[in-house]
């Protein structure tokens, strides 16, 4: 790849404003480029870091550590459940029919990455994800749950990004894996991401900006959920004038559903009854299978970020449309390497 294309592609150049003239007649701006061009670019990363250098492009830090929070939730459908009871076999529930369903999410990451690249940065993820998921039944009848997951997580991910005059682009993948309790095997994520936007830079300080973007994102989950439930850690919104019928098998829809069906449609309903009335729940467990997946893969970004230096960055965004909502705040520093 020619020098040529490496500047087109190089992130984060420095925009050009029009800065007030020093005594010698050139601007800050001009001052700061050529400071620039005349230094020795002392690091190992990215490659071609000096020849980019000396064309008066300002780099980041190649390498940097981002303690990132995020926080939000997500609509989900669900489709193919299949539950049993202590263990037992896996029965479609076929019949079963869901309104809303709503998981909510936490998740506390750090982040380190590196400018391999002038363009072309990679990363990896380590962090613990704390989660929980509201289950609305409308048939055969009203039913509400909430079941909280918890875990590790972690994953790898790359960006490919460019600017000129302060307007940038980039687009980012990335793949994670969370290993929530309560749910079999780890849960694999994958994210497609591009965002453009503009860099603003402080007149009298080139080095510090602020920066506004706009984006998409798509989130892609790739697996049949599978896990155990306790009863002990069920909530439920079931009533007793819900659940009795069932127990007593007189129910008017109960009558339709296979020997399969009933029996592990009664064996929950008796152990719903059990915990309203207080007894001795003795372990008992639901076991489920289930495809879970977002109303909408896509949804919108909207984020800014002020750079107090080169060292410093402080970031938010928020996430929105498709079913989504999310808030993203995070601090990054970086150094030489």
């Amino acid at each position: 790849m020619s020098i040529r294309a490496i500047i087109l592609l190089v992130s984060f150049v420095v925009p050009v404003l029009a800065f007030a003239q020093g005594p010698d007649g050139r601007t800050i701006r001009e001052r700061y480029v050529d400071s620039i061009k005349q230094s020795t670019y002392p690091y190992v990363f990215p490659a071609w870091g000096k020849r980019v250098t000396k064309k008066g492009i300002d780099m980041p830090l190649p390498a940097g550590v981002m303690l990132n929070y995020i926080t939000g939730s997500q609509l989900v459908n669900i489709s193919d459940l299949q539950v049993g009871f202590n263990g037992g076999p896996l029965v479609p529930l076929d019949f079963v029919k869901f309104g809303e369903v709503k998981a909510h999410f936490q998740s506390v990451n750090t982040r380190f990455d590196l400018w391999a690249l002038p363009f072309f940065n990679v990363y990896g993820i380590v962090g613990g994800t704390f989660a929980s998921t509201n289950v609305n039944v409308t048939a055969p009848f009203n039913f509400s749950s909430k079941a909280n997951f918890k875990g590790p997580m972690a994953g790898i991910g790359a960006s490919l990004g460019g600017a000129m005059y302060g307007i940038f682009g980039v687009i980012d993948a990335n793949s994670t894996w969370s290993f929530l309790d309560n749910i079999d095997g780890a849960i694999n994520t994958r994210s497609y991401s591009g965002r453009f936007g503009h860099a603003i830079n402080f007149k009298r300080r080139p080095d510090r900006n602020v920066t506004l973007w706009v984006g998409t994102t798509g989130n892609f989950i790739g697996r049949t959920t599978t896990g155990t439930i306790k009863f002990s850690d069920l909530n439920s919104s079931a009533t007793k004038p819900d659940l009795q019928p069932i127990k007593d098998e007189t129910a008017a829809w109960y009558q339709t559903l296979t020997p399969a069906q009933k029996i592990v449609t009664k064996q929950i309903a008796e152990k719903l009854l059990d915990k309203i009335d207080g007894l001795d729940l003795q372990n008992a467990s639901i076991s489920y299978s289930l495809i879970k997946r977002a109303t909408s893969n896509w949804s919108m970004l909207f984020g800014g970020q002020f750079q107090l230096n080169h060292r410093w960055q402080f970031r938010t965004e928020t996430g929105f449309l498709g079913g989504r909502k999310s808030l993203l705040t995070s601090v990054n520093y970086r150094f030489g390497l």
